[in-house]
């Protein structure tokens, strides 16, 4: 069997938390021919260096196709168009490729089964940073294949006793406003913003190129009587220069109000009467939240099940509907359970199960022991 690592939107942190151990355990297995690793040298926090790259040398399994292409972006961004790249993985002929890339455009065109690795984050459920998902497309917001429902069932009984401690955390939005100092009086729409660091390539599939223009999108096409209620990605308040968002808020005192809580995006879609989604996991929030959900992603984005409204001109908040109880139920069970793949501890078998949709009983049983351990050690 040959595998291809197509990384070109690749950390440093994801390399080494995540490709890492999953090179070395394919690396052991006899049934893997060859590994091939498709990456950058490190630009934009995204590709590698040596000390990615070392630890790895003694892997004999292991090929490596450094793009070292100027410039550094047609990679992140539009790698086919590199000369002689599809040429190299034509020849290669993986099996599987596991793809971390933002250009989804190139690995659609490689040989065999192509699946893109993303995290396996569901909140509010408690999951590992380094817990990650075989997808076969990003940003399909609450979609599930005809097999979701019987591994749901499966995985019903053991699920259900963190569905219910999940449960017992919401706060009511009458409570979670009072925490905020939201007010009762006016419709509230929570906008919890994207990681915005030049390293997330991902950005280019957003349906806005920042923040401001978002607000901005929000506060036309909105009631004029709606606060817009925004909590920032923590990553953006470690990471990224927000003086332009907070001089653009502090100019619309009437408008919009940054919330500064240290839960504040959870309290947030509690609070509020709509929430914004597009490429992020607040989707999943305003679910679980029963939060009705604007959605400014494209419609195919966004599961039936899930309700979402999308921005228009003129739009009201009024009939706007949560999601499917039920059918948030069952994803979230299918999602943890019978999607979650962990690199420290998975194996060949269990990467190709996940691979193809069609996770064992085993695996089931081993990510919900691993997710109520997660939950005892938050607790």
């Amino acid at each position: 069997m040959r595998i291809l690592f197509y990384l070109p939107a690749i950390t440093p942190w994801w390399f080494e938390h995540i490709i890492t151990p999953m090179l070395r355990m394919m690396a052991r297995s006899e049934q893997v021919e060859a590994i091939h690793l498709m990456v950058a040298p490190q630009w934009r926090n995204t590709g590698v260096t040596g000390a990615q790259l070392e630890p790895l040398l003694p892997l004999h399994k292991l090929n490596w196709h450094i793009v070292d292409h100027d410039p550094p972006a047609l990679f992140r961004r539009n790698a086919a168009a590199i000369p002689g790249l599809m040429d190299t993985v034509a020849q290669i002929a993986p099996d599987l490729t596991l793809a971390r890339s933002a250009d989804f455009t190139t690995p659609a065109g490689f040989p065999g089964l192509v699946r893109h690795i993303t995290e396996g984050a569901l909140p509010p459920f408690v999951t590992d940073p380094a817990w990650i998902v075989l997808d076969e497309l990003p940003f399909r917001h609450g979609h599930m294949p005809a097999t979701a429902r019987k591994q749901a069932d499966l995985a019903r009984e053991g699920f259900a006793t963190l569905a219910q401690a999940a449960e017992r955390t919401r706060p009511t939005r009458k409570a979670a406003r009072a925490t905020l100092n939201l007010p009762t009086d006016r419709p509230v729409i929570a906008v919890p913003l994207m990681y915005e660091h030049a390293e997330n390539f991902y950005l280019a599939h957003a349906a806005h190129p920042d923040s401001v223009a978002l607000l901005n999108d929000l506060a036309d096409q909105t009631p004029p009587d709606a606060l817009l209620a925004i909590s920032d990605h923590p990553l953006n308040i470690l990471h990224v220069n927000r003086h332009a968002l907070l001089r653009h808020i502090e100019a619309h005192p009437a408008r919009m109000r940054l919330i500064r809580h240290p839960d504040a995006t959870r309290l947030l879609v509690c609070a509020a009467d709509a929430v914004v989604a597009d490429l992020s996991k607040s989707w999943a929030l305003a679910a679980w939240a029963g939060t009705p959900i604007l959605s400014v992603a494209a419609p195919e984005r966004m599961a039936p099940w899930l309700n979402a409204t999308p921005l228009a001109p003129g739009m009201t908040l009024a009939g706007m509907r949560g999601c499917d109880p039920a059918m948030l139920r069952r994803y979230q069970a299918w999602h943890l359970a019978a999607r979650v793949l962990r690199p420290a501890a998975c194996d060949l078998g269990q990467v190709l199960c996940m691979a193809r949709g069609a996770p064992s009983a085993d695996d089931i049983a081993a990510n919900l022991a691993a997710l109520a351990h997660q939950a005892q050690e938050a607790a």
